[in-house]
C-alpha cells in the first residue's frame, strides 16, 4: 500500500511538472526523497536517482512506470 502512495505521489509531481514527451528527468527531481515505511527495499528512502547509474555509483537499472486513469 505504502508503494502505490509513494508511486502515486511521485506520479502527482510529474503530471504537474514541465516535461514533454522524451524528455529527460532532471538530476534535482531524480534526487527527491520518498519514505518508505514497509516492504523490501534496502533503504528507508526511495528516489528515482537510485536507479541512475550515473548517479548512484555504476549500477544501472531499467524501471517501468505505469500510468493509468479510468473516469
Amino acid at each position: 500500500m505504502k508503494y502505490l502512495y509513494l508511486l502515486s505521489l511521485l506520479l502527482f509531481y510529474t503530471l504537474f511538472a514541465v516535461y514533454e514527451v522524451g524528455e529527460q528527468i532532471s538530476s534535482a527531481d531524480q534526487n527527491i526523497s520518498f519514505d518508505i515505511c514497509s516492504g523490501d527495499y534496502p533503504t528507508s528512502t526511495l528516489s528515482l536517482s537510485d536507479f541512475n547509474g550515473d548517479l548512484n555509483g555504476g549500477n544501472y537499472k531499467v524501471i517501468h512506470i505505469d500510468m493509468s486513469a479510468s473516469w
